[in-house]
This record gives C-alpha cells, sequence and structure tokens, in this order.
C-alpha cells in the first residue's frame, strides 16, 4: 500500500524526486530522438533539458548520501 507522502522519510522523499528525475530525463531523450530528424534544433533543446534532469538526478543522490552519512554517526 501506497504511504501518504508527509508519512514519508527524508530519504524516501529524496528516491521518489530521483526516480522522478530520471523519468523526466528519459522522457525528455524519448522526445529529442523522435524529433532529430526533422527538427534538429528542437530536439537539442530536449537534450539539454535531458542533461539538466541528469545534473539534479546527480545532486539529488549527492543529498542522499549526505543525508545517510549523518544520521550513521
Amino acid at each position: 500500500m501506497a504511504k501518504n507522502f508527509k508519512n514519508l522519510s527524508e530519504q524516501e522523499i529524496l528516491a521518489l524526486a530521483i526516480s522522478s528525475e530520471e523519468t523526466d530525463a528519459r522522457i525528455y531523450a524519448d522526445f529529442a530522438a523522435g524529433l532529430k530528424a526533422d527538427y534538429s534544433a528542437t530536439a537539442q533543446i530536449f537534450k539539454e533539458m535531458e542533461a539538466e534532469e541528469d545534473e539534479h538526478r546527480r545532486e539529488l543522490i549527492e543529498d542522499t548520501v549526505a543525508a545517510l552519512e549523518n544520521t550513521s554517526l
């Protein structure tokens, strides 16, 4: 059974956010691939958006590692 958002732990919220960033990046990559042949400039915008989501994911992973390190001290 799914938890209510307000009942999630910090780690669960970070995991959810990471998953959302991964999903968004895949969606943007798919759009870019579909547009590349006919609309290369638009495809490039989606590739840049994918890269931005990947950066968000990387930052969230760093936050997760830091949070885990702080809880295990």
